[in-house]
């Protein structure tokens, strides 16, 4: 099984369908943290995306002495652009990566704050509908789209971004979030993250946050211990804490950085822009710039238990090796992702040789009964409850999902009565605590 290497810790290939965040103050290196494993991503011919609003991420197209071939990675932006970004390019951008499987970097620093919401919401929104690979979205400055209060024009931008990371995995999307501090995320998309990689953060209002995810997962581990060190950890070093992933809580450092780490404070005022190779992804900027131009872009350590402890360590055995066993399976499963990728590229080239009509994917039909039971139950929370399920009809949510994608109270009485009436319809079924469209409507 493929592994990625992060330095002193190594986690499986299906990390790319995983959530995780980078939390640490800046400087300590979460930015550099991120840049790793979007290289080792690269390594495993796994496709990423980065949201950037700081304008660092171009980075990667370069080695690490910034003058040298780098990632084959296609940058958007106003600044260090392979293609200028707009507004409306959002949707466009997301169909043009899944069709390709490029990796690129959405760069945004310099454009007003509605534009890029704007774009980040479109290309979210699109990119959740279409992908068919696995993929890794990073979001750097995770706050400026995910913020822990939503008003005015966020809720749009929040909603998108927000569904790549509760519903993303049904797509093959994993997602990592980059941001200074716990606390300016909002805490129900926090606590749906698979690990956690904490670096140096001196805010004791994020211990709050925090203690909300560890409660959450249920994780073991030192709380104190792990917040107590937390201001005092050196640059690149810090702590992975992956309770259901991985089933881990340890020190991990981060390996050196193959890519380039644009560093300001290093470069000056007076640094150029080298220029860069583009020999990759040259095929890729044209065909898009082309297209742009004809129309307007719209565990814990098993020696230290006793005797007596002998039914704790068989569980934590057990439950280990099924851990070892589901991120084999799944990393299987991707590995073959990658063999489709390029079996589907032949069958769409022979079908544009043969002119036939050839269909790789096919939607879910979803049948009138749907509309009956709309007209009955109205427009209210159980008719958005059900409008949210016809739209996702070949995925399946727990609860708190639907409610996170639908704006409503997971735990209110009246929430609880809207899904009983789901039920009672038959609209919708349920599977534990999972919840889907009735297929046979």
């Amino acid at each position: 099984m493929k592994e990625l290497n992060l330095g002193s810790v190594k986690i499986p290939i299906n990390a790319a369908t995983k959530t995780f965040a980078i939390l640490a103050k800046r400087g300590a290196g979460k930015t550099y943290t991120g840049a790793v494993l979007a290289e080792e991503f690269a390594k495993a011919n796994i496709p990423f995306v980065v949201f950037d609003p700081i304008d660092v991420w171009w980075g990667l197209r370069l080695s690490a002495n910034g003058k040298d071939k780098g990632l084959p990675v296609v940058v958007f932006g106003v600044c260090h652009e392979d293609i200028l970004l707009d507004r409306d390019m959002g949707r466009k951008i997301a169909q043009a990566v899944v069709k390709e499987n490029v990796s690129c970097v959405i760069n945004t620093f310099g454009l007003p704050k509605a534009a890029q919401r704007h774009l980040i919401a479109e290309f979210a929104d699109e990119l959740l509908n279409i992908n068919n690979t696995p993929r890794h979205i990073f979001i750097e400055e995770a706050h400026e789209f995910l913020p822990q209060r939503v008003f005015g024009g966020l809720g749009v931008v929040f909603n998108a971004v927000s569904n790549l990371v509760v519903m993303g995995r049904n797509r093959g999307i994993g997602v990592t979030l980059i941001n200074q501090r716990a606390a300016t995320i909002n805490k129900d998309v926090l606590t749906q993250l698979d690990t956690l990689l904490a670096f140096q953060n001196t805010s004791p209002q994020d211990r709050k946050a925090l203690a909300d995810w560890v409660e959450y997962h249920s994780a073991e581990g030192d709380f104190d211990k792990f917040m107590k060190s937390l201001p005092s950890l050196p640059k690149g070093e810090g702590w992975i804490w992956s309770p259901e992933f991985l089933g881990i809580f340890e020190k991990i450092k981060i390996r050196k950085r193959e890519t380039f780490h644009p560093d300001r404070e290093k470069l000056g005022t007076d640094f150029v822009m080298p220029e860069l190779d583009q020999i990759d992804i040259q095929g890729f900027i044209s065909k898009f710039s082309e297209s742009v131009s004809k129309e307007k872009p719209k565990n814990k350590k098993l020696k230290d238990f006793t005797p007596e402890q002998d039914s704790v360590k068989e569980m934590i055995v057990e439950n280990s090796t099924i851990r070892e066993i589901k991120n084999q399976y799944e990393s299987q499963l991707i590995e073959k992702e990658s063999e489709i990728r390029g079996l589907k590229k032949i069958i769409e080239q022979i079908r544009g040789l043969v002119g036939g009509e050839m269909s790789i994917n096919s939607p879910i039909q979803v049948s009138g009964g749907i509309a009956l039971w709309k007209s009955k139950l109205g427009n209210g929370l159980a008719g958005r409850l059900l409008t949210f399920f016809a739209e996702n009809a070949n995925r399946e949510f727990t609860r708190e999902q639907a409610c996170l994608a639908t704006g409503v109270a997971k735990n209110a009485g009246h929430t609880s009565n809207e899904f009983g009436k789901l039920l009672r319809t038959g609209a919708v079924v349920k599977n534990g605590n999972i919840y889907r469209l009735n297929q046979n409507l």
